[in-house]
């Protein structure tokens, strides 16, 4: 029981030290006071209270412990404030003093915190100056005025970084020189900033202030590594193709200076000779039939070592399996199949490759990084765009040329589609099938991959049906069901993984009607029987004339001489024409020698006579006699002349003109002579 009352006397007796009564405010702690510099006031700086009690009044108390002891001075700082001043005119040098804080309701916040003014100085910062920066940058300072009977001396640290970054280089004490230092393992040309503080030399008291930052440049050295270069295939302005060579500038540290020009060289063919060749940064046309290319990068000081790119062949073994997934909706990330050869082996380091798809110059948009060799995998970043499509392709690249993959499409960020499908189409297979042709949604329209399409076809009366999914790759779809004789209306839609996009224009369409199956089959037979009919008209039209002649009447077929068709009276003068038969009376005639012509008794009864074909025709005289004159029983009679005038010589400029039409119905010398 004893030990139980003692151990709880202790607990209550801590409590009471400690000040964690009931009641009691947060105590802070961490006061702390130094001199502003040799001859400056007093700075003191404490915690302030938090919450509800924020903004209260303290009071610094100081007391003397040594000139004048048990003396006590107090300053008060407004309210909120957590720190006050004292000055230099009350405060003796070389004075120790207790100092603590109260709050306005009088309750002492810190500790006592025992002083001795000269052990608790606050240098001023030193101030730096540059004395040279080649080849060895060499930097000093001034220390700050300090009194003869403080220490004698102050000792000051150095700090360094590269202008622009967060991290500081602290110089190692003991490497630094009384007022000097000289940097020695700087980069070339980079901007540094250097700042000093100083405390006095036996440790008592504070550290001063940093001191402005000093900032300077080292000088140039000539450029290290390799210039980063790539090609890209290119139609030149005259429309030959040509071959684009592309490379990234050196970053800072590699370009060690001001990059002024880059010297290439390329070989067309395997035994064509190097041409040199002095660009700018970051691009040049070269030949389509270039085949190696050597590239470095100058600066004042010198160049690179020439970075080669062979373009030989073009056709080696390629990564395959490539696949690109967006990581954060910012970045891809490309894996792929290491590609293995027998001969060539596995290829010495891969280049991952990316453009926009939808960009009318693949040059401008395009980025690669590389990647060593067993490295099957890149994270790519930049500026990549959401719902903008990217081309992405892995080459493996080997001593002799490289080797492409096929390229990948890949979205860092999916939207919907922002159009539907195009050109939608309609063919009717029957009175209840028809099929849905469409052309897929364009690249730049489709905000991602797309997944399948919807299809919604609806009736004049009725909900819209829904058909889906239909596979992305497809073009077309089979509608069973349909009514004959409806008019339907259809749109259809594209879906990505963000979700449905927006509808494509609506599509009439109407399906046939079951009368005209009846209508097209007749239209089919009567046409069947045209087109039979014709055939056999064709095949026996020969048998069809020689019926035609028996049956029909011979008016019906023979040939009748049509005097309006004849080319003499289209030549003569309507108004003087008196007839191609007509004779001029008063002409003398002119003999004529008769001849019989004898029929063959074969050809009497024919019904028409036979008459020699002349080959000058002469015009026919009157005829006034009757029947009897022009009969085929009885012998004709006709004088002819032995050498009678030609038909221009008798008729003159008004000679009747023999066309063929008139030869057409004029008897043939076989008719004439009856043979035929």
């Amino acid at each position: 029981m004893r030990k139980r009352w003692r151990g709880a006397w202790l607990l209550l007796l801590a409590l009471k030290t400690f000040g964690f009564q009931e009641g009691d405010p947060e105590e802070p702690t961490g006061l702390e006071c130094y001199q502003v510099g040799p001859r400056g006031g007093m700075n003191c700086t404490w915690p302030s209270r938090s919450g509800s009690e924020a903004i209260t009044t303290y009071t610094l108390h100081y007391q003397s412990l040594k000139f004048k002891r048990n003396q006590t001075q107090s300053s008060q700082a407004p309210a909120g404030q957590s720190w006050v001043v004292i000055g230099r005119s009350n405060l003796t040098r070389n004075e120790n003093y207790a100092v603590w804080v109260e709050a306005g309701d009088g309750t002492q916040i810190t500790p006592r915190l025992t002083l001795t003014l000269h052990e608790i100085v606050k240098p001023d910062p030193p101030v730096l100056s540059l004395e040279d920066v080649t080849p060895v940058v060499t930097m000093s300072w001034t220390n700050p005025q300090w009194p003869e009977h403080f220490s004698r001396d102050l000792a000051c640290h150095l700090r360094y970084r590269v202008s622009g970054t967060a991290n500081w280089t602290r110089v190692h004490e003991g490497d630094v020189e009384p007022n000097h230092y000289e940097f020695s393992s700087l980069e070339p040309f980079t901007a540094y900033e250097v700042q000093a503080r100083c405390i006095p030399e036996d440790g008592k008291g504070f550290w001063s202030d940093w001191s402005p930052s000093q900032t300077f440049q080292t000088p140039e050295a000539a450029p290290l590594g390799l210039v980063d270069v790539w090609q890209v295939a290119s139609p030149a302005e005259s429309g030959e193709p040509s071959l684009l060579l592309l490379w990234k500038p050196l970053n800072s540290e590699a370009a060690r200076g001001v990059i002024r020009s880059y010297s290439l060289a390329f070989r067309t063919g395997s035994n064509g000779a190097e041409s040199p060749l002095e660009s700018p940064c970051c691009n040049a046309s070269l030949p389509a039939r270039t085949t190696h290319v050597w590239i470095s990068a100058n600066n004042h000081v010198g160049r690179t070592q020439p970075a080669n790119l062979s373009l030989e062949r073009q056709d080696l073994p390629a990564p395959a399996g490539v696949q690109a997934v967006a990581m954060r909706g910012q970045d891809l990330r490309v894996t792929w199949e290491p590609s293995k050869d027998p001969l060539e082996g596995e290829p010495t380091e891969y280049l991952v490759e990316w453009a926009k798809e939808c960009s009318s110059s693949k040059a401008a948009s395009l980025g690669w990084v590389r990647r060593a060799a067993g490295v099957h995998s890149a994270l790519l970043t930049g500026d990549f765009r959401p719902r903008v499509p990217y081309q992405v392709r892995v080459y493996g690249l080997y001593p002799g040329g490289f080797g492409a993959s096929a390229p990948v499409r890949a979205y860092t960020q999916e939207g919907v589609p922002s159009a539907g499908p195009q050109g939608l189409q309609d063919r009717s297979i029957s009175k209840e099938v028809s099929v849905i042709s469409w052309e897929a949604i364009p690249l730049a329209q489709r905000n991602g991959h797309i997944t399948h399409y919807t299809l919604y076809l609806a009736a004049p009366t009725g909900s819209p049906q829904t058909y889906q999914p239909i596979a992305a790759t497809e073009t077309s779809y089979n509608l069973s069901g349909l009514e004959p004789g409806t008019s339907y209306q259809l749109w259809m839609t594209g879906s990505t993984s963000a979700g449905e996009g927006n509808a494509s224009s609506i599509h009439l369409f109407h399906t046939p009607d079951s009368r005209w199956e009846a209508v097209l089959a007749s239209l089919l037979a009567v046409g069947f029987l045209l087109f039979l009919a014709c055939v056999l008209g064709a095949v026996l039209h020969v048998q069809l004339l020689d019926l035609c002649h028996k049956v029909l009447p011979s008016w019906c077929w023979e040939k009748i001489p049509d005097a309006t068709h004849s080319r003499i009276m289209l030549h003569e003068d309507p108004h003087s024409y008196r007839g191609p038969l007509v004779r001029n009376l008063d002409a003398e005639e002119t003999p004529i020698t008769e001849l019989d012509i004898g029929e063959p008794a074969e050809n009497v009864n024919q019904g028409y006579s036979t008459l020699p074909q002349l080959e000058s025709p002469l015009p026919a005289l009157p005829h006034s006699g009757g029947a009897d004159d022009w009969t085929g029983s009885k012998p004709r009679t006709e004088e002819l002349v032995p050498s009678s005038p030609t038909l221009e010589e008798t008729w003159g400029d008004k000679a009747p003109v023999i066309s063929g039409y008139e030869k057409h119905f004029m008897p043939t010398p076989e008719e004439v002579l009856g043979l035929a």
